[in-house]
């Protein structure tokens, strides 16, 4: 239950694909780029595909480029991608790759953005924040909606990958 007219945009946030800080970055721009990418990795990392809106995304795209079963045993799940990406980040064996919202990857140590998914396969969440009809303090809400959303957050929003 939200005040509709206080309603801010945050940003659009990607869906991308992440490798470990140092190791190569593959190329993903195209379909069959991605395809070759996947592949090539023996291990990868995503959020839960039956329950997380990006890992159900993700496994549907490696049906679409029909490499899905093929994979399945290099799997590496978790409940969401924050997870995925700390537990991507821990490994030390070579060819591992992640794919989770381009926020995770970036507030991940340890993580680095290859690139978001191919246009194709684009999924992006557009984020926004509102004051509550029953806020206890509303002007302490709307303090902090506008530092949240406002222009003292914008820099720090597009370095962890918000669009805006």
């Amino acid at each position: 239950h939200l005040q509709g007219a206080t309603r801010r945009p945050l940003g659009r946030v990607a869906t991308g694909i992440a490798v470990r800080r140092g190791d190569p970055r593959p190329d993903i721009a195209t379909p069959e780029a991605l395809r070759t990418a996947l592949r090539a990795a023996d291990g990868i990392y995503f959020p839960d595909p039956e329950r997380a809106t990006a890992g159900i995304h993700f496994a549907n795209v490696m049906r679409e480029l029909g490499i899905h079963d093929e994979l399945a045993p290099r799997f590496r799940t978790f409940p969401n991608g924050a997870t995925a990406m700390r537990e991507l980040a821990a490994q030390s064996q070579p060819r591992l790759i992640g794919c989770t919202q381009v926020t995770e990857i970036n507030y991940t140590e340890g993580i680095e953005l290859v690139g978001a998914l191919p246009k194709r396969f684009e999924l992006a969440t557009l984020y926004s924040a509102a004051l509550a009809a029953s806020a206890a303090s509303p002007a302490l809400a709307h303090r902090f909606l506008e530092l949240l959303a406002g222009d003292a957050s914008l820099a720090l929003r597009r370095a962890g990958g918000f669009e805006v």
